[in-house]
């Protein structure tokens, strides 16, 4: 039987095929849902057998498997969403950005992975918004894309690889309103991936009146379909629109100004951590991103010009935080920046403040992959280790952050799905 399971065993194909005679399609499956969540372990099985093939293959199998663990640490980026011009094109969602696509949008096949090439290749396909094109992407985890309405009074949770939508209620009045400032993160079920109930998921939502300066959490559970408001502390400002980044059982998202908003998703506590008072942030606010540090906690990095600092929170208290700087890095003697082929800067009226050369525009917090904007591309980083590759060609300056898309599954035709390979 284990040779039936195996993902390292090619050369005993026959034998692990001869072993599962005796056993049905579902109980096959019961077992190959227990592989280990990487895609080349289906392939493999795939390769066993008709048999097989036609088990991992089925649309049913692939659901379960990608409820399962379609956003486990190993599955492939695919892409990045995003909401730059998104109100552009009449009828067209153009919010998605495959892997190895250039500044004119088409994809060179020698240094585009396969992922970002397929779905290129499939422009409208179960990759796009669709019908809520207008609705503004806020969030991106786990395979579900998250989405807030024009109105600002209701969500959306976009599973893209398996077609499912569902429309929820944004918080109650009066501790949320359209007008205050808003964030959202969908994380997994409490306790993580139920494999009885996999589909089942949480939306975090926090509201910030600019007023009072009081900021409001609530979670949606979507197996009760009800809000619950959990905390309310007092800010130094309100949230901003920049991506949430989950470390552990802690949300941070970032405050408009010198602050990190936390939320533990156990004890529910709600508070400000203030930013280190010695960090960039002189060209732009954004230039502060949340980071996952080599041990445990979190850091920040801070970008201006061509350096990046890289800091961690060492002590934290009501009202006060200590952090230490660990790490400064040059951006261009690390990237192949310097002899780049590299466009000429767009034009930029007298006033106007000069654009960044370098921006960081997302994380993988799974990785702590940090993925940098520069004239030259966007690339992928490893922060611990500053290794990296280029994973886009030189997009729209304008893009200031996107949401990292990782899923194992593709679209085939529009309408099933396959196995990356």
């Amino acid at each position: 039987m284990g040779a039936a399971i195996s993902c390292c065993c090619p050369r005993r194909r026959r034998g692990a095929a001869h072993e599962a005679a005796g056993l049905t399609d579902d109980i096959l499956a019961e077992i190959f849902l227990r592989l280990p969540p990487h895609p080349s372990c289906l392939r493999r099985i795939s390769l066993v057998s008709r048999r097989f093939r036609r088990v991992v293959t089925s649309r049913r199998f692939l659901r379960r498997f990608s409820d399962l663990h379609g956003g486990a640490p190993g599955a492939p980026l695919v892409g990045f969403f995003h909401n730059h011009n998104h109100h552009g094109a009449a009828g067209a969602d153009n919010r998605f950005i495959p892997v190895g696509v250039d500044g004119t949008g088409h994809c060179h096949r020698r240094r585009c992975r396969r992922a970002g090439a397929a779905v290129a290749r499939n422009p409208g396909g179960v990759l796009a918004v669709g019908d809520d094109a207008e609705w503004h992407v806020i969030g991106c985890r786990g395979g579900r894309v998250l989405l807030l309405s024009p109105t600002r009074l209701r969500l959306l949770v976009l599973e893209p690889m398996l077609g499912r939508r569902q429309y929820i209620p944004a918080p109650p009045a009066p501790d949320y309103r359209p007008s205050y400032f808003s964030n959202a993160a969908v994380v997994s079920a409490a306790g993580g991936h139920d494999e009885l109930r996999p589909h089942l998921f949480r939306v975090v939502f926090v509201s910030s009146n600019a007023a009072t300066k009081r900021s409001t959490a609530f979670i949606y559970n979507s197996a009760t379909f009800r809000w619950t408001k959990l905390a309310t502390a007092e800010m130094s400002s309100v949230i901003d629109g920049r991506p949430s980044v989950l470390i552990g059982n802690i949300l941070y998202w970032h405050l408009i100004s010198h602050g990190i908003v936390s939320f533990n998703l156990e004890t529910h506590e709600l508070h400000e951590i203030l930013v280190p008072a010695d960090a960039f942030d002189d060209v732009h606010e954004a230039n502060l991103s949340i980071v996952v540090p080599k041990n445990g906690g979190i850091g920040l990095t801070a970008v201006s010009g061509y350096i990046l600092q890289l800091w961690t929170l060492r002590d934290y208290t009501h009202g006060a935080s200590t952090w230490d700087l660990r790490k400064i890095v040059m951006l261009d003697a690390l990237l192949p920046l310097r002899n780049a082929r590299l466009p000429p800067p767009p034009s930029l009226p007298a006033s106007a403040k000069p654009l960044p050369l370098v921006w960081f525009m997302a994380l993988d917090e799974e990785e702590n992959v940090g993925y940098v904007w520069t004239l030259a591309g966007v690339f992928a980083v490893q922060l611990d280790t500053m290794n990296y590759h280029k994973v886009l060609g030189p997009v729209c300056r304008g893009m200031q952050f996107v949401f990292p898309y990782k899923s194992f599954f593709l679209p085939q035709g529009g309408n099933g799905c396959k196995v990356m390979t």
